[in-house]
């Protein structure tokens, strides 16, 4: 009987342990998270050929400056985040900003949009997704942005480019 008891408890502990135990709450790296805004560049003589941009840096257009992107490589596309707790992004797009370079231009995008929260799970928490997208630029006497195209008014994921700049 002593060892009936002794076996049920054992047994008990050992199930109340592992029934109590969950996964851990790691958000898989696959699974759809808030996407990111995707631009490319285009020659503005030929806007179906990409243009690589160099030295870009991309602030906020707020007191601090905040660096949002920046590379000193040639590329012709770009991702970079949207303010997800206001409908709207204003940067500074600034092209060849780079120590050594004196013609610096830069150029200020706003981005308006209307945020929509969905819930993706336990471990990655809420996603935004943005619909309504428009992009307008800042004229002023100097800009380097010529035209743009918003290509997608709904940001949902980030397999195909939402925004095409020319210059």
């Amino acid at each position: 009987m002593k060892a009936f008891v002794k076996i049920s408890t054992i047994l008990f502990l050992v199930i109340s342990m592992v029934a109590g135990c969950t996964r851990d709450d790691i958000c898989d790296p696959l699974t759809a998270v808030t996407p990111l805004l995707i631009i490319t560049f285009k020659d503005n003589a030929n806007p179906l050929q990409g243009k690589s941009v160099t030295n870009l840096v991309i602030r906020k257009n707020n007191s601090d400056s905040t660096f949002v992107f920046r590379t000193s490589e040639a590329t012709d596309s770009i991702a970079i985040p949207l303010d997800t707790e206001l409908d709207s992004t204003q940067l500074i797009f600034t092209l060849n900003d780079d120590d050594d370079e004196t013609t610096t231009n830069a150029d200020n995008l706003l981005f308006t949009y209307q945020r929509e929260e969905l819930y993706v799970n336990r471990a990655c928490g809420f996603k935004t997704i943005y619909s309504n997208f428009a992009a307008e630029v800042e004229d002023d006497s100097d800009n380097w942005i010529t035209s743009f195209q918003v290509l997608q008014t709904e940001i949902t994921d980030e397999i195909e480019a939402h925004l095409s700049i020319r210059f």
